[in-house]
């Protein structure tokens, strides 16, 4: 009864906010100026997170129903939940000082029309459930290390929400990516947007744990997770930051614009300048104040478990055994990174450089080494650090491992994946935990390093040989034992050779996109592109083979009992974890076809057409057969939205015979005040190998709509259109929808109250 009437008043702001907007209760601010009984009812519910107050309290109320969900009925509420209840406090807190209720000023306004859309009505809701279950997860792992409890403990308590999580983690990101590919005039579906970036950061995370009982020997992972759980949560609150701190990453997605625009290098140094006490501030502040404090816990706990694991085999740290030494490495860190000036390079070495001295003394924890060493390899090739910056900061992390004479151990360690197959099966098994950890790092480097604009290419280049480590893995994995050490060898070292020579012959291959062009230092989208496909390829036989072998043997038996239960569960979870690793391996090879390979900005792009003459494009005949303008107020208009449609009509052939006619344009939007605001509206020939999208230039939309205005739009006898031919994107939905039925797999298998085994 209880959590039943905390639930009641904890959604009840956000239920009041939405029936404000359905009913077009104008005398409020919010609904002056984003609502009005013009919209459909649909895009009156997404108005209610056009602003800044209401996507506040859409979070606290999912957020509420996630801690119902954690709630028991009768006695005390547990830690976890009472740290959710926290959350969202909080995040009513916040929106209150943002007055979601207050009274009507006068102001007038409209909703943003890339708001008007159906996937806008579901995005944002899905997403906040989604970082929802990041912050449950995060709870789970906080309330376990408050209370002292074993690791193992924390990773089965957290493991329910983190799969949860990792579904509607999927499903909202590709959500967000089909809202891009539809709506917005990118020519794709993936940009590399801060705003995109920040939701995949703690998706990664969640990742990590929910393959944390995958690799072989689990025990150092599975330490290590309630740390990753913590950082699922400062991650779901670093993504809001971008979003909604306006002014310090350059965003296309960020709506809520009331941040203000500053001149600091470093974006949580923005953060600190809009960090005043006005309500903009408070809430921003707020976010980095959650990061940092899950940060400090998840630190905290990581020391926390080296003590214990040392005092156990009766070993001392590096800070007992050589103070002076410690002492002299972290102040040694600390002196590099403020010369360096980053404080994401600061912080995040630092912790790394605190657990490389509370680590073994005479076996440094060689994890923390590695991590450390790629931060710095991350700053320089990110243009953080100058390379005499890099090398100076790697010292601190290398000196312990050097010292230790350790290092031809370690050598020889690294040869027997190539000797042993059991070996290699293990090695296989923890690619995902230290790859994507890697990944993980490197696109939130990126990230703090692209507030004036996205690199595209950066995460493109920098991210491939990540990318082909987790083609080798996959690889690795579905082998097993039934190909010998030195055939899987043999097979490698072929295939290695292999993408390295087609990357440099890459101009002897009829590639689409824009493989001629450069990418990064002189490399062109053709080598890497052609480098990815090679092993992405090379993965996909194997992968698919032990997709269908597992789907062959396991579908009968779940058709027969169902998921419950401990065998069935177990074996729902190896289907599941089957089907997504086929379906990750099929979205990045669409990926590389239609991202990598692809320079949107590119004007071999852009197209200008001339009335009924054809005109050869990519292996199409585009013919620009005339325009067309439609008013909202005629039968035919079909938007449900805008004032009015202005676009041209293009015949789309293939060796002379009509493919389709499609009718890219724009949609017109007058505001209240007399200001008119446009949407692109992009049109697709949907073919078997993929998409061509056809994009009406914003400069020839502004023409039409003068000419529409002036009443010459018959006058109009050339057009200018942006023209993507996608091959292959096809292979990106089919993806994202394995991934997503494999996530859904694992996690109607899950049983929150039990630890399971993988």
């Amino acid at each position: 009864m209880v959590r039943n009437v905390t639930l009641a008043s904890q959604v009840a702001p956000f239920a009041l906010l939405v029936g404000a907007f359905v009913l077009d209760a104008s005398s409020l601010d919010l609904v002056a100026r984003l609502g009005g009984d013009g919209l459909p009812l649909f895009y009156r519910i997404s108005a209610v997170w056009g602003g800044r107050a209401g996507p506040l309290l859409l979070w606290a109320a999912i957020l509420a129903v996630v801690t119902w969900f954690m709630a028991r009925d009768g006695g005390p509420a547990p830690l976890e939940v009472r740290i959710m209840h926290g959350w969202v406090l909080a995040l009513i807190a916040l929106a209150w000082l943002l007055e979601p209720f207050a009274a009507a000023t006068g102001a007038q306004g409209e909703l943003n029309p890339l708001l008007q859309t159906d996937l806008m009505v579901i995005h944002p809701p899905i997403v906040f459930s989604y970082y929802s279950l990041c912050l449950a997860t995060a709870s789970v792992a906080l309330a376990g290390v408050l209370r002292r409890d074993s690791a193992d403990s924390i990773h089965a308590a957290q493991l329910h929400w983190a799969r949860a999580g990792f579904v509607l983690g999927a499903i909202g990101i590709g959500l967000g990516g089909l809202w891009a590919y539809t709506v917005l005039d990118w020519g794709g579906y993936w940009a590399w947007d801060p705003v995109e970036t920040g939701s995949l950061l703690p998706w990664l995370a969640l990742l990590l744990i929910v393959h944390v009982r995958a690799k072989s020997d689990s025990s150092s992972a599975i330490s290590a997770s309630p740390a990753v759980g913590l950082l699922a949560g400062a991650l779901a609150f670093h993504a809001t930051l971008v979003t909604r701190a306006n002014g310090v990453w350059a965003s296309f997605h960020a709506f809520v614009a009331d941040g203000e625009g500053t001149l600091a290098d470093d974006p949580y140094l923005r953060v600190l300048d809009i960090a005043d006490f006005s309500p903009v501030g408070i809430e921003v502040t707020s976010y980095l104040v959650a990061i940092v404090l899950l940060g400090y816990y998840a630190v905290t706990y990581l020391r926390r478990q080296q003590a214990l694991a040392l005092a156990a085999a009766g070993r001392t740290s590096m800070l007992q055994d050589k103070p002076l030494l410690a002492v002299g490495l972290v102040v040694a860190y600390i002196a590099v990174a403020l010369w360096i000036g980053s404080s994401a390079v600061l912080a995040l070495g630092l912790a790394l450089i605190l657990l490389v001295v509370h680590g073994d003394s005479e076996s440094p924890p060689l994890h923390w080494v590695v991590l450390g060493v790629l931060l710095m390899l991350y700053a320089s090739w990110f243009w953080l650090a100058g390379i005499n910056q890099a090398v100076a900061g790697m010292v601190p992390f290398l000196a312990p491992w050097l010292l230790s004479g350790e290092e031809e151990d370690e050598m020889k360690a690294l040869l027997q994946p190539l000797r042993d197959a059991s070996v290699r099966t293990r090695v296989a098994r923890a690619v995902p935990w230290y790859g994507g950890a890697a990944f993980l790092l490197l696109t939130w480097l990126l990230l703090t390093a692209e507030i004036d604009g996205t690199s595209l290419e950066a995460h493109e280049f920098y991210g491939a040989p990540l990318i082909g480590l987790l083609a080798v893995g996959l690889t690795l994995y579905a082998w097993g034992r039934s190909v010998d050490a030195s055939r899987g060898t043999a097979l490698l070292c072929t295939t290695l050779v292999a993408s390295i020579v087609l990357a440099y012959l890459y101009d002897q291959f009829s590639l689409p996109g824009d493989p001629h062009l450069a990418i990064a230092g002189g490399i062109t989208r053709g080598a890497v592109g052609l480098f990815l496909l090679t092993w992405l390829a090379f993965a996909l036989p194997p992968t698919v083979q032990q997709a269908w072998r597992t789907a062959s043997k396991v579908t009968p038996r779940l058709r027969e009992s169902g998921v419950r239960g401990r065998s069935n569960a177990a074996r729902a979870r190896l289907l599941g974890s089957h089907l997504a690793h086929l379906g990750i391996l099929l979205l990045l090879i669409g990926h590389v076809l239609t991202t990598t390979l692809i320079d949107r900005s590119d004007p071999s792009h852009l197209v200008t057409l001339v009335k009924d003459q054809p005109i050869e494009h990519d292996g199409y005949e585009l013919v620009f057969v005339g325009t067309e303008i439609i008013s909202a107020d005629d039968d035919d208009y079909d938007f449900g939205v805008g004032d009015g449609f202005v676009g041209v009509l293009v015949e789309v052939r293939r060796d002379g015979e009509l493919v389709d006619t499609v009718r890219p344009g724009m949609l017109r939007f007058e505001s209240p005040t007399g200001a008119i605001t446009a949407r692109s509206e992009v049109d697709r020939v949907v073919g078997l190998t993929g998409d061509v999208i056809i994009i009406l230039d914003i400069f020839q939309s502004s023409d039409l709509l003068s000419s529409m205005m002036r009443g010459q739009t018959e006058d109009v006898d050339r057009v200018r259109v942006t023209v993507h031919n996608l091959r292959g994107s096809h292979l990106v939905w089919v993806g994202w929808g394995l991934v997503m039925l494999g996530g859904a797999l694992a996690l109607a298998s899950s049983n929150r109250s039990s630890q399971e085994g993988e």
